[in-house]
């Protein structure tokens, strides 16, 4: 049971974030929007809970929370939510990252179940491109799911959370609420071997595209358990069952992402996307 930290509103932190109101609370972590009184701009602050910051890894979450901070705010491309600062609040870390005026593709799959072939392929160029600029620096997301899929106000993909899922694997891959989030997402190897890979990252982009097309992901079940054991033992089956009208080509990439070993999937990002290029160049 993950425990939310009690931030008012109206606090400041560090003599320079205000506490404006709180916005979401998931399972790694508690996010307000705040204002940078220093440099005079609205930004996010996610704030850990205290499972994370007071439990028994507590040291070596933080070690690892703050160097997969740093790897984030390396990554430069408009597709990726910008990471400014990171610290601690009372024991509780946090991160501060650019806000972001939209909704998470969640939301949206919430509120119209299935995407247009053009809009899926929009989003999913969009988040490849994030990706292919965190794969040239060897940085994988590792949790790429619809929650972590941001669209601004002006539709534009921006992906957030790079590295959270690392630094707290230890403390939460256990945890049934953790699990039940991510796991219709996860990539066999990550499941098996807790090898995270880019072509890890590509599994989980191609499970949400098919997730867009069809309004349902591929493997269903209320078990975590035997959620896993069918992304480890049983392919993917082609997006065309659930879309018959689907272009072949879209099919057999979107199968190319989701194959179940990993040296059968594209080698990173930057790859996908230009098969991506190519495919779309030839559709009518």
């Amino acid at each position: 049971m993950t425990e939310a930290a009690n931030v008012p509103d109206g606090l400041v932190i560090e003599g320079r974030y205000r506490i404006v109101r709180r916005i979401a609370e998931g399972g790694m972590a508690t996010v307000y929007q705040a204002m940078d009184e220093r440099l005079d701009r609205t930004v996010a602050i996610k704030i850990m809970h205290t499972q994370l910051a007071q439990g028994p890894h507590r040291e070596q979450f933080v070690e690892r929370f703050r160097r997969e901070a740093k790897s984030a705010a390396a990554i430069a491309n408009p597709h990726i939510v910008q990471v400014y600062d990171t610290g601690e609040y009372n024991g509780l870390d946090y991160l501060v990252m650019e806000y972001v005026h939209g909704v998470n593709l969640r939301h949206e799959m919430n509120a119209q179940r299935t995407f247009t072939v053009r809009e899926t392929l929009r989003i999913l160029s969009e988040t490849l491109d994030g990706l292919s600029a965190a794969h040239r620096i060897g940085v994988v997301h590792r949790d790429i799911k619809p929650e972590n899929i941001l669209l601004n106000d002006r539709g534009r993909v921006q992906i957030t959370d790079f590295g959270l899922a690392k630094a707290a694997s230890q403390v939460t891959l256990s945890t049934t609420n953790m699990l039940l989030g991510t796991a219709a997402y996860l990539a066999p190897e990550m499941i098996e071997h807790n090898q995270a890979t880019p072509q890890g990252d590509l599994y989980s982009v191609g499970i949400t595209a098919w997730e867009m097309l069809a309004g349902f992901v591929p493997f269903q079940s209320d078990n975590p358990v035997t959620l896993v054991f069918k992304h480890v033992h049983e392919d993917v089956p082609s997006v065309a069952d659930p879309c018959p009208g689907i272009d072949p080509s879209i099919a057999a990439f979107i199968a190319h992402l989701t194959a179940r070993a990993v040296d059968a999937r594209p080698a990173d990002a930057v790859e996908a996307m230009r098969e991506l290029r190519e495919l779309t160049a030839h559709l009518p």
